[in-house]
């Protein structure tokens, strides 16, 4: 018994293992809620044919399975959600036990398509809600939210729980049950089911592919075009930019009103530009003079200003040369940046020196604007206005001169440009709400910097990751679906695929048990039925075996006294006694004797002792002999009968002469009684079968006409019963044409003539036959 338990635990064990592992590896997205449907309606059905066994090895095993999930699906298999879906597993096994008790303890599950459908029902849409249940709380904890629709993890689960219980739990009660079905039925329900249960798989995992398929699709859509329209935004600013150096290289001098006019043609307010600003090279030894000019044609106190250590602004500390803001467009709003020497700006936000040696536009790291009080981050694009470039002479070591080009004329100042992402970043965050969210930090620098949003999660979600290059800058932007998809809005044809896919699998299986169900309804009715034959048959040979003794007791205890008439009246006879009294007496006897063997033939005849022969004997003489026995009987009695014998009745046939004779003699004496008629006109006449097989028809009317009195009753059909009970000797006969394959009966023509049909089944007699009758005929005559 011990070995036999822990062969049990094992193969329990793998079948846990192998079915959770298969789950999540075949139902997409992989996810920890894909085993638990599956794996409760396994061990559902290896608890009603095993016991407690199956569920000790899911408590044990089941720790070994979430480290191995961990490892090798990289699912984070926690203690609580491991925790829930054993609850529920063990759950729903006990359930599904309490459920289908009586239809597993007195093996009547398949004993009829009720019980059978009502069983279907209870271990699978029935048991399944437990597992679909616990899902829901797994899928919060597995996917860390609570908002949203989790319906379809619900239906799905349910799903998945119900087809394999429906498909699996009857294969397993007939491997313990055997001798329900035939070993053909078994295999025939277990194949069917195999195979239509791997039709439903491939149906639900192509729809889970094309489903996959969509969504990635979908996915990718949004991130492509989320990089174009940063990409999009980002070129904007830096034509802009363009827009405004290529002024200034074109213009020897650009002053405030055409700075501010060209700005407003360029600027968009919608932008994530913030504003337009020119900077120009001014030496030390003319700052005073630049400050003056500067304070008089902007009519307010210019002064170059630079960002202390303290994040402050004051006067700028003398250096070689300054790049103060001299324009801003628009000035409302910026006006605390004017003066601000460039230079002052921290070279690992924005180096001027790199900008100076590159002749592409420049962005900074995201940096605080001194004209924002809010603080919000901002960047600069900034761009080197040299003038226009000149040729000089240049010579080598051996004296000789050649010609080169200055690449870079004089640094005029720096068109920069700022620019706040917060509102264009808010703006495609919600056009994209409802598909994915974004993730965007500047990883330029050792340590990254967020540009917008948050840490996003990714498990159930698709993710990716684009790193963009903003002139000299690396974004990196990290896009992950809002929603799991778990908990994300279903298309109509994933809900019919799932939905049509569950009730047809289900409906499959069960008419293929259904099948079963029939054959074993079928058999029970059989065996009833069969049964009930036996105890008739055995009923009615034991009433037939007492009849028989009966009739047998009877013509003992009757031929005794009957021989002793007899032999008196022989006696009597002899000593010349001779009247009619002795003469009735003789034939009172007779009668009697006939009586008694006429109730031995019926007795044997039901017991089945008599049998007819098959002998070849000429018909036509056996009617002719017959005829004039008859003719010369009625002549005493008053009667007559005439016999037609159709063409048709060939001279020899293979039957039984006997006990044709006395199927004659009784239906002409019923004929009497029932057609009420002296007078008779048997026809006869033969009907081929196949090959020697024919039927002869014995038919009698009367040779009277139709009687009118109102006293004499109109013949109808009757049944044998009816018509045995009128006549003895019309039961004999109805015996003897059964005993001779054939059947007797009464009817009635349309003119009102009473008709009582006999037939019997006969062989015609083949000429070798005939030959060796007629020789033998010759034979006994000589």
């Amino acid at each position: 018994m011990k070995k036999l338990h822990v062969v049990r635990f094992f193969i329990s064990a793998i079948l846990y293992i192998a079915m959770c592992y298969s789950s999540i590896w075949l139902i997409n997205p992989q996810s920890l809620v894909n085993f638990v449907g599956p794996s409760a309606a396994l061990m559902s059905g290896l608890l009603l044919i095993w016991g407690v066994t199956p569920l000790i090895a899911v408590l044990l095993i089941s720790p070994i399975l979430a480290v191995s999930l961990r490892h090798y699906f990289h699912l984070d298999a926690n203690l609580a959600v491991m925790t829930i879906a054993v609850l529920a597993i063990i759950l729903q096994g006990y359930w599904t036990k309490q459920l289908v008790f009586r239809f597993i303890e007195y093996k009547k599950w398949l004993t009829s398509r009720k019980h059978l459908f009502f069983f279907l029902l209870r271990i699978g849409p029935v048991a399944s809600l437990v597992s679909a249940s616990s899902v829901l709380i797994i899928s919060m904890l597995d996917n860390q939210v609570i908002q949203g629709t989790f319906f379809y993890t619900f239906i799905h689960t349910w799903s998945t729980s119900m087809l394999v219980a429906v498909f699996f739990i009857p294969l397993f009660l007939l491997v313990k049950n055997a001798e329900q079905l035939k070993l053909a039925k078994r295999l025939f329900v277990g194949f069917t089911s195999l195979l239509g249960g791997l039709a439903i798989f491939l149906l639900l995992k192509t729809s889970q592919y094309e489903q996959q398929q969509y969504r990635q699709v979908l996915f990718n859509q949004s991130k492509v075009e989320i990089e174009r329209l940063i990409l999009a935004e980002v070129d904007s600013v830096v034509n802009n930019v363009n827009s405004l150096s290529a002024l200034f290289k074109a213009s020897e001098y650009v002053s405030l009103v055409e700075f501010n006019l060209f700005s407003q043609s360029i600027f968009n307010h919608d932008s994530s530009l913030r504003a337009l600003e020119w900077a120009p090279i001014v030496p030390f030894d003319q700052r005073e003079i630049f400050e003056k000019k500067s304070s008089e044609g902007l009519q307010k106190n210019f002064q170059i200003k630079e960002i202390l250590s303290d994040g402050h602004m004051g006067l700028a500390q003398p250096r070689n040369q300054y790049a103060p803001l001299h324009y801003i467009y628009p000035q409302y709003g910026n006006q605390a940046a004017l003066g601000l020497d460039v230079y002052s700006n921290p070279k690992h936000i924005l180096s001027m020196q790199d900008i100076v040696d590159s002749e592409e536009v420049i962005a900074s790291a995201p940096i605080t604007l001194v004209q924002d009080e809010l603080a919000m981050p901002g960047m600069l694009f900034g761009k080197a206005i040299f003038s226009p470039h000149t040729e000089r002479a240049s010579s080598n070591g051996s004296g000789q001169q050649k010609l080169s080009l200055i690449k870079k004329g004089k640094l005029l100042g720096f068109v920069v440009a700022v620019v706040q992402l917060d509102r264009f970043f808010l703006r495609l965050a919600q056009q994209k709400e409802q598909e994915v969210s974004f993730f965007i930090q500047d990883v330029s620098s050792g340590e990254p910097y967020i540009l917008f949003g948050q840490t996003l999660p990714t498990k159930n979600r698709h993710a990716d990751t684009l790193t963009i290059e903003v002139f000299s800058r690396l974004w990196q932007i990290n896009i992950v679906e809002n929603q799991p998809w778990f908990s994300q809005a279903k298309s109509w044809q994933a809900w019919a695929v799932l939905i049509g896919g569950t009730f047809g699998a289900v409906l499959f299986q069960m008419l293929v048990l259904m099948m079963a169900a029939y054959s074993s309804e079928l058999s029970q009715q059989v065996n009833i039925k069969t049964r009930a034959l036996i105890l008739a048959k055995e009923s009615s040979e034991q009433k037939s075996l007492a009849k028989s003794n009966f009739l047998q007791t009877l013509n003992k205890e009757l031929r005794v006294p009957l021989l002793a008439v007899k032999a008196f009246v022989e006696q009597l006879k002899k000593k010349g006694i001779n009247n009619k009294e002795v003469t009735g007496i003789s034939h009172a006897g007779n009668n009697v004797a006939l009586l008694l063997d006429t109730m031995m033939d019926l007795s044997d005849i039901e017991s089945g002792k008599i049998t007819a022969k098959e002998d070849c004997f000429d018909f036509y003489g056996f009617l002719q002999r017959s005829e004039s026995i008859l003719k010369a009987s009625n002549v005493y009695e008053g009667k007559s009968i005439v016999f037609l014998i159709d063409e048709s009745v060939p001279h020899y046939i293979n039957s039984d002469e006997l006990y044709i004779q006395k199927l004659l003699n009784t239906l002409i004496e019923s004929a009497h009684h029932l057609l009420q008629a002296d007078a008779l006109r048997l026809t006869i006449k033969l009907h081929k079968h196949k090959l020697a097989e024919a039927s002869l028809f014995f038919t009698l009317v009367s040779q009277s006409p139709v009687s009118t009195e109102p006293n004499i009753p109109a013949f109808s059909q009757q049944s044998h019963d009816k018509l045995t009970a009128d006549s003895t000797a019309l039961a004999m006969a109805i015996k003897y044409s059964q005993l001779l394959h054939g059947d007797t009966n009464l009817g009635v023509l349309s003119s009102g003539i009473g008709v009582l049909n006999s037939s019997i089944r006969v062989t015609v007699s083949s000429s070798d036959q005939q030959e060796a009758q007629q020789g033998l005929t010759f034979d006994l005559m000589s």
